[in-house]
């Protein structure tokens, strides 16, 4: 396995370009815990049942000379990666923390602070606020919802068309409407906050989709992926929306921050009165 997000992330965005060939080389690095000796050419050549050519082509691929360059690249990352976790040794434990690093350092690299400080600023002056998502986005959507709600905040997640439909009928400029949309291809999620933005209501999209978006929204908080994310085969497809409602939860908070606190420790549950 590869320890270095950034080596990752070049294997990743290459693999459109890749033959099924190089795609299944990658493949193997990706999810294959290997010491770098047996990463030599000849025992990949064994190992992988292809040619000198086929290691050469997938490596220039990904951006390097050639595979040797390549394998040396990848002795950095299992050096640092040993160095910071000398205590790890299971191969499933470094896996996940890799992808979590990866993801929290693609999210820094695409965090707008003004942007996520404006929407705090629209949740403290809406009021009304409704979250829309399907799926796992919408498992994200309801955890900010429950959050909000504890800060005082009239709000509701909804996780259906017909919800998104007859919520819309009752949307006023005073509303905002937040959607959670990994792939942005949700398209009962996008027309139904273009609904509510005719409306006249503020709306804002978060999503790992970076194309141009055909919908007029107030907002659109591009937010780190990692391919196949949505699939949630390697973490929580939830996690990077989370990372960012969490952030616009903490500069939310800030805003009147005593009269927020007070409201929160009156949500708190005593242990004795369940």
């Amino acid at each position: 396995m590869i320890h270095n997000h950034r080596l990752i992330s070049k294997m990743e965005a290459a693999l459109d370009s890749m033959t099924s060939l190089e795609k299944s080389i990658a493949q193997f690095f990706m999810e294959t815990d290997l010491k770098v000796e047996e990463l030599t050419a000849s025992d990949m050549i064994k190992r992988l049942h292809v040619s000198q050519a086929a290691l050469t082509r997938f490596a220039k691929k990904c951006g390097f000379t050639g595979y040797r360059e390549f394998i040396f690249e990848c002795q950095k990352s299992r050096e640092a990666m040993d160095q910071k976790a000398p205590n790890l040794q299971n191969y499933n434990t470094k896996k996940v923390l890799m992808n979590y690093r990866e993801l929290i350092e693609k999210a820094t690299e695409l965090i707008n602070e003004k942007q996520l400080q404006d929407i705090a600023q629209w949740i403290e002056n809406a009021e009304r606020i409704y979250f829309y998502g399907k799926g796992s986005s919408a498992l994200a959507a309801k955890e900010f919802k429950l959050r909000l709600m504890r800060l005082g905040v009239i709000c509701e997640a909804l996780d259906d068309t017909d919800s998104f439909t007859w919520v819309n009928s009752s949307i006023t400029d005073k509303c905002l409407v937040i959607g959670f949309s990994l792939s942005a291809q949700t398209a009962s999620v996008l027309e139904a906050l273009q609904t509510a933005g005719t409306r006249g209501a503020k709306t804002v999209l978060l999503t790992t989709q970076t194309d141009e978006i055909p919908y007029q929204l107030d907002e659109i908080v591009h937010i780190a992926t990692a391919r196949h994310l949505n699939y949630g085969n390697r973490i929580s497809p939830q996690f990077p929306m989370l990372f960012v409602t969490d952030i616009i939860y903490a500069y939310f908070l800030e805003i009147n921050k005593e009269g927020k606190t007070k409201i929160f420790q009156e949500t708190i549950i005593n242990p004795s009165d369940k």
